[in-house]
């Protein structure tokens, strides 16, 4: 156990522990008596090695810590008690290191000795010299960045402010100090919403700004900036890092208008669709419900009515009447949302429900129909209406040319299918094809093999497509003939 007050046994063992390294020169020659074991471990030495080497043994090549400075310190150790100094050792092996070194004049028994207490200050300078990097580039980034900061009291009042801050509000330093915020411009959100209150309350989170700045010379600036509680010395500030953010909102403004142009004309085109469409579209619906009144009239004009023609020539004039209705509606829903067609519908449903109007036409002419049209479900993003009026104008210019008299097969083939993403609608006839007529063409409406068409039908029904995401294809079929295929982005199908 312990006595206790530590003795002299215990003093050397904790000389011998310390860290500090530990160098004991006699006071009048200089020499090396003992060193602790950290000084040993420092230099690369045994103590008994350590003994005879001189000052330029173990001191940096570099001209200021050559031998005779070295002594010279020593000395003046001896003659005033004490003294410090920053000293380059070097180690065995030819490492030199930078020291603190503290030198005291120690009396002992034998004679006066000098007490050399040493720490390596590498670790020190290169922490040093890391932190001097470092403040020296958040200088940098301070003096160019293009933020600004603004120092705000309890009552949003501008407690301090940067040179560039101030300059961004368009005022100096001194006409900025103890102005309320929200008084250089509009604020969003305001200050005292509890959006911002609730935000700063906290002091974990930030909140966004945008200020609208009026400057002297009649512009506007816009600044943006995040507003955050900073604490700091038991005090906790109001810190708003603010930028100039002009160039963007112009152009977001710019940008917002030009969309909004875009979608005046969007609609401003697509009334004319419409007009097309109910011009074009609507009279064949209007045309075959004025023949089944004139035949009505005729069979009421007769001595005898049979009340199952009645009936059947009234249900067909609904079933027209129904149509057209249909289509006026299904034209305004569609110039309206003429952005963006959005309804999830079922393609195949569609081709059959086309099918019923194409097949009605088709018999009046002896021409048969041959469907393909899997029970499957093709679901696209569309307007129901609209896509029937594209499958029956294309298939009525496929009977069309079908009924003619040089047409030898009178068929006409509708099939739906898939190829990848896209669902592929295929409707062939045999009749006179394209010969000669450019695909580009087609694709702009300017064909139509009637003598006296014009195409409209065409052109509207590849409006149509393409607004729908979707391209109209025009080819030669085989043996003869022509194909027209419809394509149109599947729908990711629910989960």
């Amino acid at each position: 156990m312990l006595a206790l007050f530590p003795t002299r046994r215990d003093f050397e063992a904790m000389i011998r522990r310390t860290q500090t390294g530990i160098l004991i020169h006699e006071a009048y020659s200089k020499s090396i008596l003992w060193a602790n074991e950290s000084a040993c471990q420092t230099f690369g030495f045994t103590l008994e090695e350590l003994k005879p080497l001189k000052a330029h043994h173990m001191s940096a090549q570099e001209h200021q810590y050559r031998r005779e400075l070295g002594v010279e310190w020593l000395q003046s150790v001896v003659v005033h008690g004490s003294g410090r100094k920053q000293w380059k050792y070097r180690t065995k092996d030819g490492t030199d290191f930078l020291a603190d070194a503290r030198a005291t004049l120690v009396p002992c028994e034998d004679g006066p000795v000098i007490m050399v207490e040493f720490r390596n200050m590498e670790e020190e300078v290169e922490l040093q010299e890391e932190l001097s990097r470092v403040s020296e580039s958040l200088q940098r980034i301070m003096t160019h960045t293009a933020a600004g900061i603004v120092v705000l009291d309890e009552h949003n009042r501008i407690a301090d402010i940067s040179p560039l801050a101030a300059r961004l509000f368009d005022r100096t330093v001194s006409q900025l100090s103890g102005v309320h915020l929200e008084t250089l411009g509009r604020c969003e959100p305001r200050l005292h919403s509890e959006q911002v209150v609730a935000a700063l309350a906290g002091g974990s989170s930030s909140v966004s700004l945008q200020l609208e700045i009026a400057n002297d010379d009649g512009s506007t600036a816009w600044l943006a900036g995040e507003l955050e509680i900073v604490s700091h010395d038991g005090i906790r500030s109001r810190v708003l890092t603010v930028r100039d953010v002009t160039e963007r909102v112009e152009w977001e403004r710019r940008n917002a208008y030009q969309e909004a142009n875009l979608q005046y004309l969007s609609r401003y085109h697509a009334m004319g669709d419409m007009a097309m469409i109910l011009a074009h579209e609507l009279g064949q619906p209007l045309a075959a419900s004025t023949n089944y009144l004139s035949g009505l009239k005729a069979r009421l004009s007769t001595d005898t009515v049979d009340s199952q023609h009645l009936s059947y020539g009234i249900d067909q004039i609904e079933r027209q009447l129904l149509r057209a209705a249909d289509i006026v509606a299904s034209v305004k829903r569609y110039v309206r949302r003429i952005e963006s067609t959005s309804v999830l519908m079922d393609l195949n449903a569609t081709v059959e429900e086309s099918l019923y109007f194409v097949r009605l036409r088709a018999a009046e002419y002896g021409i048969g129909v041959k469907a393909r049209v899997p029970e499957e479900t093709l679901l696209i993003h569309g307007e129901s209406v609209l896509i029937g009026q594209v499958i029956i104008n294309i298939c009525v210019n496929a009977i069309n040319e079908i009924m003619r008299p040089s047409t030898e097969v009178k068929e006409l083939s509708i099939e739906t299918d898939t190829i990848d993403d896209r669902a592929v609608i295929r409707i062939r006839d045999q009749g006179g094809g394209m010969p000669g007529v450019p695909s580009d063409r087609l694709a702009h409406g300017a064909f139509s093999s009637e003598l006296d068409g014009s195409g409209i039908g065409l052109i509207i029904s590849e409006h149509i497509v393409e607004r729908h995401g979707g391209s109209i294809h025009y080819g030669n079929n085989e043996p003869r003939g022509t194909e027209v295929t419809i394509d149109l982005p599947l729908a990711q199908r629910p989960n």
